[in-house]
């Protein structure tokens, strides 16, 4: 596929679509207040201030929310006058940047990748440089930007081997827009060799690590504090913490809790899934089951009562790995690729994961080759692996002593992309 058919096809679908989807919104509500942005409207929100460079980071949803949350910090030391607007795709990671981020960055929805609509948005918004976290590749968005003058980075970017052979079928694409960057920062060495196969410039693209390994050395004992106290736990209790589940994964969380709960008394078990668009079928889940639970939205102001409870909020799960004692991170159970492992082990957590890790195999490849993690193959591998580190403190000690070091060796990730970017600016500070 080429451009101009991109382009063309998305300029048809837009405008036999958006009619119908503005009638929907009207009647029900739903995405009425992200109707306009979508459109590239913005109104006064953003000051006139040409003096100063204008930073536009994308970050698609809650993910890469986080993954700015650690850059943020570091490209304000580098650009300590510059006004940072941060755009997201979904409304849960909208809430998240409005409710994490500082009140000095502007939070907005990204407009559709029409170029009418694209066109308007940098027309109000007037971007000096644009980065793109964690390769999402908009054609019209990048194009325009582009042609504009506007300096693209692409950083924490993450390219999977599915994703390569998906756009090295549309290299008339693709091509164009990688090279349209002017650096790549790359997770890790595999990423970056796979962007180089794709097309990019062997001189642009840096493997610079993750951003989010450096999210959690600010306040350890801050968030500990937080969750125990909401969750009424004290420190002599089990804490089981599911991560990141998807369906099929959450009848796993309850066979372990029908195994592990009586022999690990006063044992407290936390579900997060992934999407919490499924809490209804995961409640009528734990209703088929005769399991009781506490949702931690209605624990503020009161005391938990039960041993399970679901968390039912966005944006939590990093922080609440902090009380965690045994650790799964979901999506790895069923093929999904898996989910970031170095998030619970950042904590100096033993932190267990199934086979299916393909989208982070090389965090998995590095715990595991520092013996810091659990790799489990079926559910009662969990069971048995949580029952002997649970008598044998030692073993367990090592694990968090080793998943600590390993994650900590892993930060500086911002920073880095950090100094990538000030290092190529002709206004960097």
């Amino acid at each position: 596929m080429s451009y101009a058919i991109y382009k063309l096809l998305s300029s048809l679908v837009f405008n036999l679509g958006f009619p119908f989807f503005y009638i929907f919104s009207a009647l029900t509500g739903h995405h009425k207040e992200s109707l306009n942005e979508r459109r590239g409207i913005y109104g006064s929100m953003i000051t006139a201030n040409d003096r100063f460079p204008r930073f536009w980071i994308h970050a698609a949803s809650v993910g890469e929310v986080r993954a700015a949350q650690a850059l943020l910090p570091e490209l304000q030391k580098c650009f300590p006058k510059a006004l940072f607007i941060l755009s997201t795709m979904t409304r849960h990671g909208h809430q998240v940047a409005k409710s994490q981020l500082p009140p000095s960055v502007t939070c907005i929805y990204a407009p559709l990748d029409v170029c009418p609509l694209v066109r308007r948005a940098l027309t109000i918004l007037r971007p000096t440089c644009y980065i793109s976290l964690e390769t999402e590749l908009w054609p019209n968005f990048l194009t325009e930007a582009h042609r504009l003058g506007i300096e693209l980075y692409l950083l924490n970017g993450r390219l999977s081997d599915r994703s390569l052979q998906r756009y090295k079928k549309i290299p008339g694409l693709i091509l164009p827009l990688i090279n349209a960057f002017s650096a790549i920062a790359t997770i890790s060495e595999l990423d970056r060799k796979r962007f180089i196969e794709l097309g990019a410039q062997p001189e642009k693209v840096l493997a610079s690590g993750n951003t989010k390994f450096d999210l959690c050395a600010q306040n350890d004992a801050g968030a500990v504090r937080t969750y125990k106290t909401l969750l009424n736990i004290d420190d002599t209790q089990t804490i089981i913490i599911f991560g990141s589940t998807h369906s099929g994964e959450e009848i796993f969380f309850i066979d372990a809790y029908l195994a592990l709960h009586e022999s690990l008394p006063e044992s407290v078990f936390i579900l997060a899934p992934r999407h919490v668009n499924r809490l209804a079928e995961i409640e009528n889940l734990f209703a088929s089951h005769s399991l009781t639970y506490d949702k931690i939205s209605e624990l503020h102001g009161k005391s938990r009562c039960r041993s399970v409870v679901l968390v039912d909020t966005m944006g939590e799960l990093a922080a609440l790995y902090s009380i965690g004692t045994f650790i799964f991170c979901g999506g790895s159970m069923v093929p999904k690729g898996g989910h970031n492992i170095m998030e619970a082990a950042i904590w100096g957590k033993p932190v267990f994961y199934g086979p299916h890790m393909k989208d982070f195999a090389d965090a998995a490849e590095l715990l595991e080759s520092h013996c810091a993690s659990v790799p489990i193959v079926k559910p009662e591998d969990f069971i048995q692996s949580v029952l002997f580190l649970s008598k044998n403190p030692d073993q367990y000690a090592s694990l968090c002593r080793n998943a600590r070091q390993v994650a900590s060796s892993q930060q500086g990730a911002a920073y880095r992309q950090a100094r990538l970017v000030a290092d190529s600016l002709k206004f960097a500070a």
